[in-house]
């Protein structure tokens, strides 16, 4: 009694030689298309939607991450809002990063950016520091008004002076991307 025929050793060494080959190009092809754009600044991810006008209070406080509380109000001083919920554990919000940092170079004079996590203030500067960020980082000292609470993480929003949702983001995205600059312009020489 034969176990194995000729063919069956054939099959079982040209399956045994194709397998590796058809797993490791259809694992390399997919991480290619899911992670298109990861660890590149934000280049492979979408624009965000622009969506709401509804009205928030910005009368609410954050601590820097030198301690000192700050109410955003009085921050933002009647100029448009850039605010972004994040965490340094969170890949798609490390990914949009540089993108912040290079809308924060543009619009940091005449918008106020805000960045805001719940990690402690060690990790954060660590995180700022290592990355080179400039960019205004910030901790929760305070619940957010029930308009902002972040359902996911990156949650960002983009508020008019009058506290009014230009936008809100859930995910990451391309804050650099030029409809996003093109509507932040229209926005700021509006008011």
């Amino acid at each position: 009694m034969k176990i194995f025929s000729k063919a069956s050793v054939i099959g079982f060494i040209a399956g045994f030689i194709c397998f590796p080959v058809v797993l490791w190009g259809g694992l390399y092809l997919y991480m290619q298309l899911a992670s298109d754009g990861l660890g590149g600044g934000g280049q492979g991810l979408a624009p965000p939607d622009i969506p709401s006008e509804t009205r928030i209070s910005l009368d609410w406080t954050v601590q820097g991450l030198d301690g000192a509380e700050i109410n955003l109000k009085d921050y933002a001083q009647d100029k448009p809002v850039f605010l972004n919920f994040w965490a340094t554990w969170c890949p798609p919000c490390v990914d949009e990063m540089p993108s912040i940092e290079r809308l924060y170079g543009q619009f940091g004079d005449s918008m106020a950016f805000v960045c805001i996590s719940q990690e402690d203030e060690t990790t954060l500067r660590k995180f700022v520091e290592a990355k080179n960020y400039s960019l205004p980082v910030f901790r929760t000292a305070s619940d957010p008004p029930p308009e902002l609470n972040a359902q996911a993480l990156p949650t960002t929003f983009i508020l008019s002076p009058e506290g009014r949702i230009l936008l809100k983001h859930l995910g990451g995205a391309d804050w650099s991307h030029e409809s996003v600059v093109a509507f932040l312009r229209e926005k700021l020489s509006r008011g």
